[in-house]
């Protein structure tokens, strides 16, 4: 909803914490008839989300990698369930030689972390009734949909922290940085993902086709760049970026 956004905004400020943990870049790949977007979030703090209109899928890629390396990210995420596929080569090139790890992302996949409870979040007092759980291979019907309930329960969680004064867990909250210039648009795209009905009961979110054609939703690129920014880096890349080289075999 609305004003689950506009708590976030800058909520790390309002509640007093720091951006910490690892620093992911998201790119969304189009080619010339949409805008590629990239995200940057440092922990639970989305620093940057931007787009560009009018490059090729391969400039697009150029743009979004040189911006990770600018950066100092740790983990470069691209959507390869379209074109995005076919970049691979161009994103290995792009980071040879960095440390930064890169991951496809693929919003048609199974969901992630498949045999874990998912635990929604029941009403305003968050209770979770255990009689009643399900897995989360049992809940969405792909992993895109599982990533954009993972944003939705952050900002649920982040609107009752600001807005309620609720303790919970700073990592498992949002906070999106007044700086970003396109914000307002990007507030438009994501208070306006519709669900789509599932006969078997799954946790399903509407295709871009079907957006276009029954609501005249133009591909939302900010906001896909925004769910795949909550992809996280192994531990073990991180802790190898970091060491000298001598003591790397500790990554075994």
């Amino acid at each position: 909803a609305g004003e689950g956004f506009d708590a976030a905004i800058d909520s790390h400020l309002k509640l007093g914490c720091k951006a910490r943990g690892a620093i992911v870049c998201s790119h969304d790949p189009s080619d010339k008839g949409d805008p590629k977007a990239v995200c940057l979030r440092h922990g639970s703090v989305v620093l940057d989300v931007q787009e560009k209109i009018g490059m090729d899928v391969n400039d697009g890629c150029d743009w979004a990698t040189a911006y990770a390396i600018e950066n100092d990210a740790d983990l470069f995420i691209w959507d390869c369930d379209g074109m995005g596929i076919s970049l691979r080569r161009q994103v290995s090139e792009a980071f040879d030689g960095k440390k930064i790890d890169f991951r496809m992302y693929n919003g048609s996949n199974s969901p992630e972390w498949p045999t874990d409870i998912y635990e929604p979040i029941r009403g305003e007092d968050q209770t979770f009734d255990p009689r009643k759980a399900r897995t989360n291979e049992e809940t969405f019907k792909n992993k895109r949909a599982q990533f954009c309930w993972i944003l939705r329960d952050k900002f649920y969680r982040t609107y009752r922290a600001v807005e309620h004064g609720e303790y919970n867990d700073p990592d498992e909250l949002i906070s999106i940085s007044s700086r970003i210039e396109n914000i307002e648009k990007l507030r438009s795209e994501t208070c306006r993902i519709p669900r789509k009905h599932n006969g078997a009961g799954f946790i399903q979110i509407m295709g871009k086709p079907e957006m276009q054609s029954k609501f005249g939703i133009k591909s939302p690129n900010m906001f896909d760049a925004l769910v795949m920014s909550q992809e996280v880096p192994d531990v073990a890349d991180i802790i190898v970026s970091v060491m000298p080289p001598d003591v790397k075999w500790l990554r075994a």
